[in-house]
Parts: structure tokens; C-alpha cells; sequence
């Protein structure tokens, strides 16, 4: 468990604060060639560019052929920043909160989304001049909208929804914390996709086809909305899972070392 306010007294905030960077670095770091793969398969396979599964599996030839190329290109850097970004962001307000003595649960999320939205729509606008049908033009305001509405929702669902839904199955399975706590992680990332996809891929689609009408478009979801989604998932078990699980067991782990390089109990 990683500790709260009782340790004030021998282990510094400022210590604390750095160990939570570095383990969000190192998570980040774990899961952003995957998730870059995926994302990047899915904005060409929404503008028509290449077959979803020929694209996620060309970027894995792709990372295991070529890695010091791939790790270097500026998608996978920028999916890089975002997470590090987005979990540096939850792990200090955390920290600080837990240190202070405060709830957590709404300034975790309120800063975190403001993070992650800002960060993943940045990174979407991005890719969707990078890899989108065309020549690179403004990313339409309605495509900001939907980018940012999909992001609030996962954020949600992949840093507040876990504690709840963990001691409701401790409760109601008899699992136990971690069981709880790593199945949760696991399953409220992914279950929101099948609600945010239609605005993943509507946001996509505003930007390759400014002027399709609203039948086309909703044809347009209806055709990708099974593979985007079980894409998208990937993508998310990967980020909030994957990248979830690592950043709490780096987390646990660096605080013990903390306690145990300041004698803490």
C-alpha cells in the first residue's frame, strides 16, 4: 500500500514527489511503442490509408526490427509525453493530497483530465494531419469536442472508477485488495470504449470527410465500430491497464525503498 500522511515527519514531499515522477516515466516508457502502434493503425485505418490489422501488425515488425528508429519517431516520443505526463500528473496529486491529509478522489480527476485531455488531443491532432487522408489542414472545433468528451470519460473510468469498483468485487466476490484492485484497473479502462469509440472514430472522420452528411458518417461508425473498439481496448489496456498496474507496483515499490532509505516503519 503506498503510505499517506503518517510518514511527514522523516520522508521529505520533495522526495516523495520525484520517486512518483520516476515511476510514472518508467510506466509511460513500458507501454507507449504499444500504444503508438495501435493508435497510429487506427487513424490509417479510418482514412482509408491501411487495413487496421496490417498497420498495428507493421508497426510491431516494425519496433522489433527496427527499435532505436522507432522509439525515436516523433509519435511514439509524443505518446511518451502524454502518459508521462498524465501519470506523473495523478501520482503527485496523490502524493500531495495523501500528504496534507486530503481526499484525493476529485482533484485526482479534475488535474489528471485536465492533463490527459490536453495532452491526448494535442497528440490526436497530430496524428490526424500525420496519418489522416490528404493534405495537412486545421482540425476541425467539432473534432476538439469529441476528442476531449472521449478523454474525460476514460480518465474517469481509469483513475477514479478502479477504487470504487474494487471494493464493490471485495465486497460482493470476496477478492482480495490486489485481486480487486489490479481486476479493476484492468476492466473499467476497457468497458468505456465501447461508449467513447463512436467518438473517436466521428472525430476522425470530420477531419477526412468535412462534408459527408450525418447518414454517411453514422454508416462510417457502424462499418469500423467493431475492430475500432476492439482496437481502442488494446490501446487502453495498454495505457490504463498495462500502464496503470506498472505505475502502482512502481509506486509501492519506490515508497517502501523510501521508507526504508529514510527508516521509516
Amino acid at each position: 500500500m503506498v503510505p499517506t500522511a503518517a510518514h511527514h515527519e522523516k520522508i521529505p514531499l520533495s522526495h516523495t514527489l520525484a520517486v512518483e515522477a520516476t515511476c510514472a516515466l518508467s510506466a509511460a516508457a513500458l507501454v507507449a511503442p504499444i500504444i503508438t502502434i495501435i493508435d497510429r493503425a487506427i487513424f490509417l485505418n479510418a482514412s482509408g490509408t491501411q487495413p487496421l490489422v496490417q498497420g498495428v501488425l507493421s508497426g510491431f515488425k516494425s519496433l522489433l526490427t527496427q527499435p532505436a528508429t522507432f522509439l525515436r519517431q516523433p509519435a511514439n516520443l509524443f505518446m511518451f509525453a502524454v502518459y508521462g505526463g498524465t501519470y506523473i500528473t495523478a501520482n503527485t496529486i496523490q502524493s500531495i493530497c495523501d500528504y496534507e491529509g486530503w481526499d484525493w478522489f476529485y482533484p485526482k480527476f479534475i488535474g489528471t483530465s485536465a492533463a490527459n485531455v490536453a495532452l491526448c488531443v494535442a497528440k490526436d491532432v497530430y496524428f490526424t494531419r500525420w496519418f489522416g487522408s490528404g493534405a495537412a489542414r486545421p482540425v476541425p472545433w467539432s473534432s476538439y469536442s469529441l476528442y476531449t468528451t472521449r478523454d474525460c470519460l476514460t480518465v474517469f473510468a481509469s483513475f477514479n472508477l478502479p477504487p470504487l469498483l474494487s471494493m464493490h468485487m471485495q465486497e460482493k466476490l470476496g477478492l482480495t485488495k490486489k485481486q480487486g484492485d489490479v481486476s479493476a484497473q484492468l476492466i473499467t479502462p476497457c468497458a468505456v470504449q465501447l461508449v467513447s469509440t463512436p467518438m473517436h472514430l466521428a472525430g476522425i472522420d470530420l477531419y477526412n470527410r468535412p462534408t459527408a452528411t450525418t447518414p454517411e458518417r453514422a454508416n462510417f461508425i457502424k462499418r469500423e465500430y467493431v475492430k475500432s473498439t476492439g482496437a481502442r481496448i488494446g490501446r487502453i489496456f495498454a495505457a490504463f491497464g498495462i500502464g496503470g498496474v506498472a505505475n502502482q507496483h512502481f509506486r509501492v515499490e519506490g515508497h517502501s525503498l523510501l521508507r526504508r532509505w529514510h527508516g521509516s516503519v
